[in-house]
């Protein structure tokens, strides 16, 4: 969760890491951690009136649509800081870019603490590096509050499709690889990236369909329209135990929370394989 910075420069050097995982912590934790970093964040951010903060609602951006993972995870925490602030934090969805619009959006608001995004990182390290033009800076143009969760993905594919496992998935890939689509949150977004990466590993080419946010790459998914995408734990979980879609592996070493049957990649021999969301 970032804010926007006052002292922003688009010239900064880009790179830097900003946000780091740390392994171990639960997500009751982590929310945790939002709300006391939030907390802080009020007692700092007094005007030079010494008004206290916040006087109004917040704002907070999620540069993805409505349904994903990040919108899912922004509800929930803010509807918890906004009881312990007795103030409304307002969700305003805008997707595109892969995040960039969002992100963009948030950098250039008044830098009052009225105006968060809830980022990560597609928003704070894919889309500076993939990105020729650059609509912010993410070391330079927020202020960066806190780490609001990590989570790994998983392959999911739409209920009726052949392959079972994911060693039958490789090799019906390669196969039909000219026939198959997969969808992603957007061009760059950590749901792309993590296709590109195992498409690589098995030597494959497939057709990618971009969306503005996880939510309507998944319900296009859920209607048949797509064959697989890469998507997190959060949004992923409901949809298996319903039978909507089918989970065949983890993008990570360890098994993935809640869906720990689940084989790993790296117990499917890829073992460099690691393509978590934080």
């Amino acid at each position: 969760m970032t804010q926007a910075n006052s002292a922003a420069s688009l010239d900064a050097p880009r790179g830097m890491p900003l946000v780091v995982p740390v392994p171990g912590w639960s997500p009751m934790r982590k929310a945790l951690v939002v709300v006391a970093a939030m907390a802080a964040f009020a007692a700092s951010s007094a005007s030079a009136a010494a008004q206290e903060w916040p006087t109004r609602p917040v704002t907070v951006i999620v540069p993805w649509a409505a349904g994903g993972p990040v919108d899912t995870v922004a509800r929930i925490v803010t509807q918890r800081i906004s009881e312990l602030l007795g103030q409304q934090l307002i969700v305003e969805n805008m997707g595109g870019a892969g995040g960039s619009t969002g992100a963009a959006r948030a950098a250039k608001a008044a830098p009052d603490g009225y105006t968060v995004v809830i980022s990560g990182g597609a928003v704070l390290a894919q889309n500076p590096a993939l990105y020729k033009r650059q609509l912010y800076n993410p070391v330079t143009d927020f202020e960066h509050v806190a780490l609001h969760n990590d989570s790994a993905r998983v392959l999911l594919v739409r209920k009726d499709f052949p392959p079972t496992t994911f060693r039958d998935f490789v090799a019906y890939v390669k196969a039909n690889a000219d026939k198959l689509q997969y969808g992603s949150p957007g061009v760059g977004s950590g749901g792309h990236v993590c296709a590109i990466l195992l498409h690589q590993a098995i030597n494959v080419s497939v057709t990618h369909v971009p969306y503005r946010g996880a939510g309507p790459a998944m319900q296009d998914l859920l209607a048949g329209r797509l064959d697989y995408m890469f998507e997190q734990i959060s949004t992923s979980i409901p949809q298996v135990q319903a039978g909507s879609v089918r989970a065949l592996a983890a993008l990570s070493p360890d098994p993935a929370p809640g869906l720990e049957t689940l084989p790993t990649m790296t117990s499917q021999g890829m073992k460099d394989l690691d393509c978590g969301a934080w």
